[in-house]
């Protein structure tokens, strides 16, 4: 990982936002430091694994009555369960990482190591929590196409769970260190505000001035060495609502590309911007797509509450694009659409012809 990149985030354009991200997810800027973000987050995390602690028989017993009458699956139980395991995770990652900036205060390199391994256990052990509470599956097919970096590394986005899929079955499984493309509102949660800036990833501010924040995202592919870049090209997790907006901007924009964007039953159309940005930027670099499929319907945490995740089987597939099979700027943005049209079959049929 290259020395002297951090991570960056964008300052706020001062639109509305909702209470909670104004509160918690904020930006830098001369009044509120990153320390005094984390003064608040910290506290806060700290203070709901007490609670949690404190009344576990009453939420055991709750989740348990729960669980019996409403016949399902106990994913009340599960989800309290796997609550109190993420904050206990998070407390235990923000200790790990507060030793590794006491202990390697003159070795930038090691301390970027020892931040790789505390990201690789951060989102393995969440993963694992949530695959335990809610009794996942998996199946991965093409991981052998991970290395060798550099890379760009494509991701559909379904799900809240599908964030940890990279850091367990590219990071922590084949040791390919990844910069992320991070939306500005992951800031609520220390371990990825603390760790996320301790590494070349940026934090995007989603309504913030375009053309800064391409060039964010253009920076992540500078001395790229062979580590590679992580987008999820639909920009948010698929919903119904998200994409009838998607469409409207999309037909704003780019009209001939409605007709494709409508027949996707299950993923969003990608946001050109960023995943054209990082296309022209990695000029030369393979393409690492992932897809999958299983986690439809789970794109918020409410839905995980309806027990449809509980048993489910997530299916892995990944699919290197070498850098000549990407064709040039003119054919770019219609061969995007398509290569995404595709990601949309696999998760209708189970097939990828990659």
């Amino acid at each position: 990982m290259t020395t002297g990149q951090h991570s960056v985030v964008r300052p706020s354009d001062g639109r509305r936002r909702s209470p909670i991200v104004e509160a918690i997810a904020f930006s830098h800027s001369v009044a509120v430091t990153p320390a005094r973000r984390r003064l608040m987050t910290i506290p806060a995390y700290l203070v709901a694994w007490i609670v949690m602690a404190a009344l576990s028989p009453v939420w055991i017993l709750v989740g348990l009555v729960v669980g019996v009458f409403r016949r399902r699956s106990f994913v009340v139980l599960r989800m309290l369960g796997f609550l109190w395991a993420y904050l206990t995770i998070e407390l235990i990652g923000l200790l790990f990482a507060g030793a590794i900036y006491v202990t390697t205060p003159r070795n930038a390199k090691k301390r970027e190591d020892r931040f790789f391994a505390l990201e690789c256990w951060w989102g393995t052990s969440l993963f694992k929590a949530i695959s335990v509470a809610l009794s996942l599956s998996v199946e991965v097919e093409g991981d052998d196409a991970v290395l060798p970096g550099p890379l760009l590394v494509f991701i559909r986005h379904a799900s809240i769970i599908d964030t940890a899929l990279p850091l367990v079955f590219v990071s922590n499984a084949k040791g390919l260190r990844l910069r992320y493309v991070f939306k500005r509102e992951l800031l609520m949660d220390p371990c990825i505000d603390v760790a996320g800036h301790a590494s070349p990833n940026y934090f995007i501010d989603r309504t913030g001035d375009p053309k800064e924040e391409l060039e964010g995202v253009r920076r992540l592919t500078e001395n790229l060495g062979d580590e590679g870049v992580l987008l999820y090209p639909e920009g948010t997790r698929f919903t119904k609502l998200k994409q009838e907006r998607a469409l409207r901007t999309l037909g704003r924009h780019h009209p001939e590309l409605v007709p494709i964007a409508e027949s996707m039953k299950h993923c969003l159309p990608p946001k050109p911007g960023g995943a054209l940005t990082l296309l022209e930027a990695g000029e030369g670099i393979d393409l690492l797509l992932i897809v999958h499929r299983g986690l439809e319907g789970m794109a918020e945490v409410s839905d995980l509450l309806s027990g449809d995740a509980v048993g489910k089987k997530i299916e892995i597939k990944m699919r290197r694009i070498p850098a000549d099979e990407i064709p040039g700027p003119e054919q770019r943005l219609q061969w995007l659409f398509d290569l995404w049209k595709r990601v949309d079959d696999f998760v209708a049929s189970g097939d990828f012809d990659g």
